[in-house]
Parts: structure tokens; sequence; C-alpha cells
């Protein structure tokens, strides 16, 4: 594939201004015109950019970008993650079970200690996968992207 021949429009010049430029059909794909406010007009900014409309699809839209652990928490809360990381749990999990705590299990001999660590055993592979699934999302503080 070639580029372009150098003229008007085709400059790198011309591209940074249409990603500044003064209409959002001007811009590229992926160029936000200015950060939003909250947590919750992200997820309405990413259902609209996705031709989504909240509650009428079985397809999620991507999480929208966030910037804390906090809207972290709230997007593995609203199930965001959830599909990803119950897959990784359940598979990663039940292998940690049972080479951890097979034995116990096998013998029968089960307390509160042992189903607190096969919890964990479950628990960390569901975390683990879904902060790796929100991480390519992050958008640092103070930039746009």
């Amino acid at each position: 594939m070639t580029s372009p021949p150098p003229g008007p429009g085709n400059s790198q010049g011309d591209v940074a201004e249409r990603v500044r430029g003064s209409t959002p059909a001007e811009a590229p794909i992926g160029a936000m015109s200015g950060p939003p406010t909250t947590l919750d007009s992200r997820l309405a900014e990413a259902a609209m950019d996705h031709d989504i409309a909240p509650g009428n699809s079985k397809r999620r839209p991507p999480p929208p970008p966030w910037s804390s652990p906090r809207e972290a928490c709230v997007l593995i809360a609203r199930g965001y993650t959830f599909r990803t990381g119950v897959v990784v749990a359940s598979v990663v999990g039940t292998i940690l079970s049972s080479v951890n705590e097979g034995t116990v299990i096998a013998s029968g001999h089960l307390g509160v200690s042992t189903w607190a660590r096969v919890a964990a055993n479950y628990l960390v592979p569901f975390v683990v996968a879904s902060v790796g699934y929100l991480a390519p999302f992050r958008r640092r503080r103070g930039t746009n992207r």
C-alpha cells in the first residue's frame, strides 16, 4: 500500500488540523472533542458511538475510558468485565482449587477456612482478568487519550 502524494489535505499539519477541527466529522475515529465529565456520560457516549441504545441490545459497547480505580470498580460492578472474568475465573479457579485444596475437599474435612481459600481461588483470577480487560481503556488524568 502506498501513501497518498503530498498535496493539499495530505500533510501532517492538515491531519493535525482535522483532529483539532471545528466539526466532529473532520476528526478521525477515536479523537475526542473534550473529556466527558462523569462516568455515566462516558457510558452514554460509548453507547452512542457504537449505535447501541442502552437496554435495547444484548451486545454491550466497549467500556468507556476510565481514569481512577473507583471508576474501574464501577465498570466491573456494572458488568463490563463479567463475561471475560467469569470464563477466566472458572477455569483458573477450578485448577487452583483442585491443586491447592483438592486433598482437603476429597477427604471431606471442609471448614470455613477451606471455603474461604476456595472463594479466593476464584475471586483473584476474576479481578485480574477484569483489570486486564479494562487496562487498554485507561485514560491518564490530564490527557485526552
